[in-house]
């Protein structure tokens, strides 16, 4: 009170000391920050949504989920706990029912449509992924789909099964007979990073020959920690000048040197007149490419690069894990395959589209371990969400693993269950898992995806049986996310079939 009265009396600021100054300063932040709790907490508009307390005074909540790697199953929890709607920070809304994918990503008639947040903005060129202006995503993806029509599929599978039957070849050098396993995670990221480095510009990373990783894939993965981050510094501004001790050493650097080096191969590609057709040929000759900048072509590899190979990574991660460790499924699986193909040579992308329980087998393994497991915010226009109203310029997202792996979605979720795909009598709400997206936004690349998906693993397991050798590992626990999945070691033993031929070991 004394203090007050001493304000109060004070005809100007030099009537008070520094440590009056500094204590009164102090006061106003106390009062400040305890208001603004108040009012995010009883009357803010969302306030009537359940949550923890903490994600609706600040951001600090949520971007600390974000930031510790556990973000796909803390939201998980936080449904368990509220409910299909939960707040997770002051201005957004998390759902994880199956309707919500259709409200907010979807087209539905007579609907405003909910535009992407400004958590995809940063320092470099809108590419395909982080454009929020739809109309240039409508040009994005005009100019883009020229390099995933399905003229170019079919020009491209002959390509795929180069490195497929690569793969296989490797298997036998690296990963047949041993008893402690080969680490395979690193043999599923050299064969997709090599598909699209080739697809993309012609110019494989060479990975998946020299059994080394390529510079520029370490430099991708080391970046990846650095996504989340790029979050914390637009919802908690001050953390920008101290980025240097908060976030994980070298991500930061390895982010610049990725986009650096897709710059550079880039322009090489672009002083290659090389016949070979590839994205950037098609891209290149669409009549849509006039004027278009390098910038612009840099953001696009990016995520060509990144997308177009992380996905399917993980799914072989995962498909390998889940597989293993369900000897009913594997079984069900080897015996369609071997018994859908006489010849090795037969196995090709039109015939593998028509193994049901190959295909259910890839829905369950994306459904159970989705390739990107967070939100992708979206801005409400004043619209409803799953049959609640959302105020205009609230975000609100789906947790995909949240909706994967709700009971109200999907019977027994944490179980691999392939059957439940194919099983006409399953209510399962199938729609609860979106991999690929939907709507204007749905992955450009999802056939190029499923075509590498079908053809590694119906020629894997054509050729090799395998064994899981890490037995305590725990692909739930032992995973981490940041914004895409960092994933644990996988050790696997392959042992041959008798009595086959496999061309790429015995021509």
């Amino acid at each position: 009170m004394a203090l007050l009265s001493k304000f109060a009396g004070a005809h100007n600021v030099s009537d008070l000391n520094v440590i009056d100054l500094v204590t009164i300063s102090g006061v106003l932040v106390i009062v400040y920050f305890v208001s603004h709790a108040i009012y995010n907490i009883y009357f803010h508009p969302l306030s009537k949504f359940p949550g923890p307390k903490r994600a609706a005074v600040s951001h600090v909540w949520l971007m600390r989920i974000l930031t510790s790697g556990t973000s796909p199953k803390t939201h998980k929890e936080i449904h368990d706990k509220y409910g299909p709607v939960v707040r997770i920070s002051p201005n957004q809304l998390s759902f994880n029912s199956a309707s919500s994918w259709k409200d907010i990503y979807g087209h539905v008639g007579g609907r405003q449509q909910f535009l992407k947040s400004d958590a995809y903005q940063n320092e470099y060129h809108p590419s395909i992924v982080s454009a929020r202006d739809p109309v240039q995503h409508g040009q994005m993806r005009k100019l883009l789909s020229h390099g995933f029509s399905q003229k170019a599929l079919m020009e491209q599978e002959d390509i795929v099964h180069e490195y497929v039957d690569l793969l296989i070849k490797q298997i036998q050098t690296h990963a047949t007979n041993k008893p402690q396993g080969e680490e395979m995670v690193k043999w599923y990221n050299y064969i997709t990073f090599d598909i699209i480095g080739d697809l993309a510009f012609g110019d494989p990373f060479g990975s998946l020959k020299s059994a080394e990783p390529h510079f520029w894939v370490d430099s991708i993965f080391k970046s990846i920690e650095f996504l989340p981050w790029i979050t914390v510094f637009k919802r908690v501004p001050i953390t920008k000048y101290i980025k240097q001790y908060i976030t994980p050493p070298g991500a930061a650097e390895a982010r610049k040197a990725h986009f650096q080096y897709s710059r550079d191969k880039i322009i090489k590609r672009m002083n290659n007149n090389t016949p070979r057709k590839d994205f950037l040929t098609r891209i290149l000759a669409a009549k849509e490419a006039q004027g278009i900048s390098v910038d612009e072509l840099q953001s696009h590899s990016n995520v060509l690069i990144l997308a177009g190979s992380e996905t399917t990574a993980t799914f072989l991660s995962g498909f390998t894990y889940y597989l293993c460790k369900n000897p009913s499924a594997y079984a069900k699986l080897t015996t369609e395959i071997r018994d859908a193909f006489q010849n090795y040579e037969d196995i090709d992308g039109i015939s593998t589209e028509k193994l049901k329980y190959l295909n259910a087998v890839i829905d369950e393994t994306l459904r159970i371990y989705p390739p990107v497991p967070v939100g992708m915010p979206r801005v409400s226009p004043g619209e409803t969400v799953d049959g609640m109203f959302v105020p205009k310029g609230i975000e609100v997202s789906v947790s995909a693993w949240a909706s994967t792996h709700s009971e109200a979605n999907f019977h027994k979720p944490y179980e691999f269950i392939p059957e439940r795909w194919i099983d006409p009598s399953c209510t399962d709400k199938k729609e609860a898992s979106q991999p690929f997206m939907l709507g204007s936004r749905v992955c450009l690349g999802r056939n190029l995806a499923l075509l590498e998906m079908r053809a590694i693993v119906a020629k894997m397991m054509w050729t090799y049986d395998m064994e899981l050798k890490n037995k305590d590992l725990d692909w739930d626990r032992d995973n981490m996310c940041y914004t895409l999945w960092r994933k644990p070691s996988l050790m696997v033993n392959f042992t041959r079939r008798s009595g086959i031929v496999v061309p790429p070991l015995d021509c």
